[in-house]
């Protein structure tokens, strides 16, 4: 193996807080080395701080719920991260499309959809929600009281380039499943 590949693998693997070969006297110095956490403290700030800027709606939501700096630092070390910030938001929404809490999952899904639109995808994608989703983004842009799960009442939301405004909304209800 080329051992400026294995080495910067194994540089990586130090600063993400993997595994590494124990049997490199340099790896097994950098691993001992105390500046070591600062670096993967700066490494994982900057993803903090892009994916803030960039998952604004998802990045307030996390931080309410008290898990922003858990889930960015989990993504980072478990996660080839891209140096674009662009992708490096993208992947992280993406990779909260299967998180257990459903409005953590709509938000980011929303947020992942509309940074595509923009982008320019002429894709349409679809968003369910389990409360009223405006309410709830102004809620979350505001600093406000988040509205509650609305039983029995899906909104789905299409998030598409050719949509007045990028998104329109439908709400329904399992009464309106019942009487059809």
């Amino acid at each position: 193996m080329n051992s400026l590949k294995y080495r910067q693998e194994g540089l990586l693997s130090l600063i993400k807080g993997r595994r590494i070969d124990r049997s490199d006297p340099y790896l097994e110095s950098v691993a001992q080395c105390r500046e070591l956490a600062m670096l993967r403290e700066i490494a994982v700030w900057w993803r903090k701080l892009h994916v803030g800027s960039q998952c604004r709606f998802t990045a307030r939501l996390l931080k309410r719920l008290g898990i922003f700096d858990t889930l960015v630092s989990q993504y980072f070390n478990n996660n080839a991260t891209s140096p674009y910030i662009e992708e490096l938001s993208l992947g992280f929404l993406s990779s909260l499309g299967a998180h257990a809490n459903a409005v953590v999952r709509a938000v980011s899904q929303f947020e992942w959809a509309f940074h595509k639109v923009r982008a320019g995808s002429g894709d349409r994608y679809e968003v369910c929600w389990d409360r009223h989703p405006a309410k709830f983004l102004c809620a979350l842009a505001e600093d406000g009281e988040l509205p509650a799960l609305e039983d029995g009442v899906l909104y789905r939301m299409t998030v598409g380039g050719d949509i007045p405004g990028l998104f329109e909304c439908v709400r329904e209800s399992e009464l309106d499943t019942v009487a059809s």
